[in-house]
C-alpha cells in the first residue's frame, strides 16, 4: 500500500512537470510579435470565486489644452442673406434709383435746383429779379448693359418750361464714349460742370458769352494714356428750343485737356468734396469750334396745329479758340480761362471778341465753409472802342451736407459795361446793359 502511494505520487509529479511547461508555451506569443502579454499568475494567486476584487487603479490625467482665443456660441443661427443691389431706394454716392439685381437696368430720378434772393441795382434803379437760378428735374440711368446710358432733363425756371438735354450714350471703355442727342457742347470746361458743381451761384458771364451752348448731334470723348482727355463734336447748329435743324447749319468742336498728375476733381470746390487729403493737381486745356448758323423763327400753323420753323436768312459764321489752366491743392483752388472769337455776319461787318476770367476758392472750415473771388473781363469787339466789360465778385459759401447736395451761398458782385452806342456796335452783342450793375445774392442749392 505504501509502495503504491509512492509510485502514484511519482507518476503525477512527472506528468505535471511535462504538461505545465507545454501549456505555458502554447499561451506565450510568437517571437517577433508586438503583443504585450502579462505573465499568468501563479496557481496559488488565482482568485477564488465570489472573493472581493481589489479596486481598479484611477486612469492617468488627460493632458491640459489651452483654452480657445474666442469661443463662439454653438450652432449660431444663420444670418439672413441681403440682396447685393436693392431693387429701389437711395444708394449712397448715386442717389434715388430703381434697378435690376445685375444693374443692367437702372433708372436714376433727381432734381437740381437753385433758389435765390438777388436784389439788383443797375443804371440808378432797382431791377427785376429772378427767384430761381435753375429748376431741373431729370431722369437718367442705363439699359440692356451698364455701359449704355440715357439722360433727359428739363428746365422749369422759365416760361414755358422746355427740354434741356436728352441723349443716349455708349461707353464701352474709358478710351471711347459716343453721345448722341441734345446735349451741352464741350467748349469750355467751366460750362461742362452742372449748376451744383460750380463755385459761384452761376457760370462766369464771360464764359457764357463765348460758350457754344447746347446743340443736337454727336460727341466722341474719352481718356488716352490716363492723362489726356479728348472731346470731338459734330452738331446741327440748332438753337436750344428749336427742334428742326436748318439745311447747311453745322458746328464742329474739339477740346483736349492734359492732366499730367492725374484727373482733377469733379467739382470746382475739391477741398470740400474730396475724401481725405486733396491731391495736388495741375491741368490745362486747348479748345476750339467753327460753325455756320442761320437763325430761324417759329410760327404757329393753324391748319396743322404745329409750330413750323422758317429761316430768317441771317447767317453767322464763327470760329473760336480758348485755353484754360487749373490748379488744385488742399488749401487753394484756382482757375483761369481765356477766349478769342471771330464772327462773320452775313449782313454786317465782321468783328473779333476777346475775353478772360479767373476765380479762386480757399477753405475756411474743413469740408464746411469757404471764401471765393472771381474776376471777368471782355472786349466785345477789338474793332470798336469803348465796349469793355469787367466785374469782380466775392462769396462766402456754407456746405451744409459737406457735399454739393445742400449749399448756401452769399455773394456780392459789381460790374461795369461800356458802350459806344448802338450805331457803332452794329451786330456786336454786349454782356449787359451799359453802366454800373451791383447785386447781392443769397442762394440755396440742392442736388438730389
Amino acid at each position: 500500500m505504501r509502495r503504491h502511494s509512492w509510485s502514484t505520487s511519482l507518476i503525477c509529479k512527472v506528468l505535471l512537470s511535462l504538461v505545465l511547461p507545454a501549456i505555458a508555451r502554447a499561451q506565450s506569443p510568437a517571437v517577433g510579435s508586438d503583443v504585450k502579454v502579462t505573465p499568468a499568475p501563479a496557481p496559488e494567486s488565482l482568485p477564488v470565486a465570489n472573493a472581493p476584487q481589489p479596486p481598479l487603479a484611477p486612469p492617468p490625467p488627460a493632458p491640459e489644452t489651452p483654452p480657445p482665443v474666442s469661443a463662439a456660441p454653438p450652432n449660431p443661427p444663420p444670418a439672413e442673406a441681403k440682396p447685393p443691389n436693392p431693387p429701389a431706394g437711395y444708394v449712397p454716392g448715386t442717389g434715388f434709383v430703381i434697378q435690376s439685381p445685375d444693374l443692367n437696368y437702372r433708372m436714376r430720378i433727381g432734381l437740381v435746383g437753385g433758389y435765390k434772393f438777388e436784389p439788383t441795382y443797375a443804371d440808378g434803379a432797382w431791377q427785376q429779379r429772378n427767384t430761381f437760378f435753375v429748376l431741373r428735374p431729370f431722369v437718367g440711368g442705363n439699359f440692356f448693359r451698364d455701359w449704355i446710358h440715357f439722360w433727359t432733363s428739363f428746365e422749369f425756371a422759365a416760361n414755358p418750361p422746355y427740354l434741356l438735354d436728352s441723349y443716349v450714350e455708349f461707353a464701352p471703355s474709358k478710351i471711347f464714349t459716343l453721345r448722341v442727342g441734345q446735349q451741352w457742347t464741350p467748349f469750355d470746361r467751366h460750362e461742362y460742370f452742372g449748376p451744383q458743381e460750380i463755385l459761384f451761384p452761376e457760370w462766369a458771364p464771360v464764359s457764357e458769352y463765348f460758350w457754344s451752348g447746347r446743340d443736337k448731334g454727336l460727341t466722341a470723348l474719352g481718356t488716352l494714356t490716363k492723362q489726356l482727355d479728348y472731346y470731338l463734336g459734330l452738331y446741327s447748329g440748332t438753337p436750344l428750343r428749336q427742334y428742326n435743324a436748318l439745311p447747311g447749319n453745322y458746328v464742329l468742336e474739339a477740346r483736349f485737356t492734359w492732366n499730367p498728375l492725374g484727373p482733377t476733381a469733379t467739382t470746382e470746390f475739391p477741398y470740400i468734396v474730396t475724401e481725405g487729403p486733396v491731391p495736388f493737381r495741375v491741368s490745362a486745356t486747348l479748345q476750339g469750334y467753327y460753325g455756320k448758323i442761320q437763325s430761324a423763327t417759329e410760327n404757329f400753323n393753324p391748319s396743322t396745329f404745329r409750330f413750323e420753323t422758317e429761316a430768317t436768312g441771317q447767317t453767322n459764321r464763327q470760329a473760336a479758340a480758348g485755353a484754360d489752366f487749373w490748379l488744385q491743392t488742399e488749401w487753394l483752388y484756382f482757375y483761369v480761362d481765356g477766349f478769342v472769337r471771330r464772327t462773320e455776319p452775313s449782313m454786317a461787318a465782321r468783328y473779333t471778341s476777346v475775353g478772360a476770367w479767373a476765380q479762386a476758392g480757399v477753405p475756411l472750415v474743413a469740408k464746411t465753409l469757404d471764401i471765393a473771388t472771381r474776376f471777368n473781363w471782355l472786349d466785345a469787339s477789338i474793332d470798336v472802342g469803348d465796349d469793355d466789360f469787367y466785374s469782380i465778385e466775392g462769396q462766402l459759401a456754407y456746405y451744409v451736407s459737406h457735399t454739393q447736395g445742400l449749399v448756401v451761398k452769399l455773394r456780392y458782385a459789381a460790374g461795369h459795361q461800356s458802350s459806344p452806342g448802338m450805331a457803332a456796335l452794329g451786330d456786336v452783342p454786349l454782356i449787359t446793359s451799359p453802366g454800373w450793375t451791383q447785386l447781392g445774392t443769397l442762394q440755396l442749392n440742392i442736388a438730389l
